[in-house]
Order: C-alpha cells, then structure tokens, then sequence
C-alpha cells in the first residue's frame, strides 16, 4: 500500500510538471514563430534590391548571390511554418494556413521572375521597377499573416510577454525597412533612365518614409526602451544596439545624398557602397535579434 501511495505521489508529481513545461515550449514556439514570420516580410524587398543592384552593374556577383539565398530563405521559411523542423513547430491554424498559402501563390510569381533574371532571359528595366509591387504585395500578405498569429495569441499572453513581443516585432520590422529602402533607393537610379520625373518624385517622398521610419524606430530600440524598463538591459545587448546605431548613422548620409540630389550623376557612385553597407547593417540587425531572443 505504501508503494502504490508513493507511486501516485511520483505520477502526480509529473503530472502537474508537464503543465508549465508545455507553457514555456508554446512561448518559445510562438517567439520563433513571431521572428521567422517578421523576417519575412524584409525578403522580397531583399531580392528586388539585389536585382535593382545587380541590374544596375553594381557588385554583381554578390548581389546575384544574395538573390539565391534569399530565394532559399523564404522557400524554407514557407516549408518551415506549414510543415515545421526540428526546432520549429508548423502553424496548425486553419486561417492562418490559408493566409501562408497566399503568400506562397504570390511568392510563385516574384521567384518567377527572379529565376528569369538569373538565367539567360534576364530582364529590362522597365520590368525590374515593376518588381516592385510584388515585393509590396509580399510584405502586406507577411503582415496579414503576423497580425492574424499576434490576435490568436495575444488574449492570453501577459503584459511582459506582449511588450517582449512587440520588441521582437519592431526589430523585425527595421530588416524590412532598411531592404526597402535599398531598393527604393535603386529604383530611383533605374527610373531616371527609365521613367517619368513623377515617378522619381514619388519614389524619393517614399524612401523619405521610410528612412523616417527605421531612424525613429532604431533610436527607440537603442535609448528610449532600455531607459524605460525597469530592468537593466545587459551590456553585451546594449553594446550590441549602440554600434548599430553607429553603423545606421553612417549609412544614412548615403541615403540623404540620394534624397537631396536624385537627378545628380555622382548618384551611382553612392550605390556600391550603399550595396554593401545595407547587408551589413542587416547582418547587425540579425545579431542583435539573436542576442535579444537568447535572454
């Protein structure tokens, strides 16, 4: 009798374990969920910035690489989210599903072309600043996505956990800003030979958008929050955030030129250095995000 009382004891034990084990696994599923589905909506403005570049005959043969490992990215990201791995659980909603199924007809179409670019069919210039809007159509699809994941979940979630979201959201979100700005910022380059001085205008009061946008958003994430926590942010995450800062500070002042002087020949020789100073900030971005997610 009293090994059968102990042996209730043991199982009850377990038991009642497996409760907070099973929370804490849904939270780190619904964080990698969260990043996976937030660096999503960078890559198709990633691969139309790579093509513009490579387009243009700027450091070609890195771009055209970059095009192939974006392409890889998201065609395993789709896999990952509807199929899972090893270390990513699928998405079982139905809706949200359906909403990754649209993005993958979608991401068909832009693969399409970023097949033909890489082949010998290649493309004009006209047909690279029109890649423009499925990149857009990519994004927003991503976006549906991530909002509908964020309302499933959020009901439960505590205060902390939401804000830790909302983190990891934002610093998603400055990837995708900062491709998309690259690739305006190209397209600019392309539509001055290409196209009307109305579509340069709009392109240039878009990149402006933009840049306003990461610039508030990256100084938020570097002084504002942390001032604000009540916990310490830990220095290597600190120290992590200002010299991105410091890096994003030297970048703009290309970006700028571009925005003050459209039209000016000297704009293609901004461009290379702007080619590679966007996949190294982004190459930051990531890290930071990584050292973040760790804590």
């Amino acid at each position: 009798m009293p090994f059968i009382r102990l042996l209730f004891v043991i199982c009850l034990t377990v038991v009642s374990s497996l409760g907070p084990l099973r929370a804490a696994q849904a939270e780190t599923s619904y964080d990698q969920h969260v990043l996976l589905i937030g660096e999503q909506s960078a890559l198709g403005h990633r691969l139309v910035r790579s093509i513009c570049f490579a387009q243009a005959g700027i450091d070609v043969a890195r771009n055209r690489r970059v095009i192939e490992q974006t392409r890889t990215k998201i065609s395993t990201a789709l896999l990952a989210l509807t199929e899972g791995t090893d270390t990513i659980s699928p998405i079982t909603n139905g809706n949200i599903r359906t909403q990754i199924g649209s993005v993958a007809m979608v991401w068909k179409g832009l693969d399409k072309k970023a097949v033909a670019f890489l082949s010998g069919t290649g493309l004009t210039d006209e047909e690279v600043l029109k890649l423009t809007f499925k990149s857009q159509s990519l994004e927003k699809l991503w976006r549906n996505v991530s909002q509908s994941l964020e309302l499933q979940t959020s009901v439960n979630q505590a205060p902390e956990k939401l804000a830790r979201t909302r983190i990891i959201t934002t610093a998603t979100n400055q990837s995708q800003l900062l491709q998309e700005a690259g690739k305006e910022a190209c397209l600019i380059h392309l539509a001055h030979a290409s196209q009307t001085g109305q579509t340069e205008t709009a392109q240039v009061e878009s990149l402006k958008g933009i840049l306003a946008t990461f610039d508030k958003n990256i100084f938020d994430l570097t002084f504002v929050r942390p001032a604000q926590s009540p916990i310490a942010q830990p220095d290597v995450l600190e120290q992590a955030a200002f010299n991105t800062w410091q890096d994003w500070v030297g970048l703009e002042t290309l970006f700028q030129g571009i925005i003050e002087d459209p039209n000016s020949q000297d704009m293609i020789n901004l461009l290379p250095d702007m080619s590679f100073g966007i996949e190294f900030l982004d190459t930051k971005l990531h890290e930071n995000i990584a050292i973040f997610m760790s804590l």
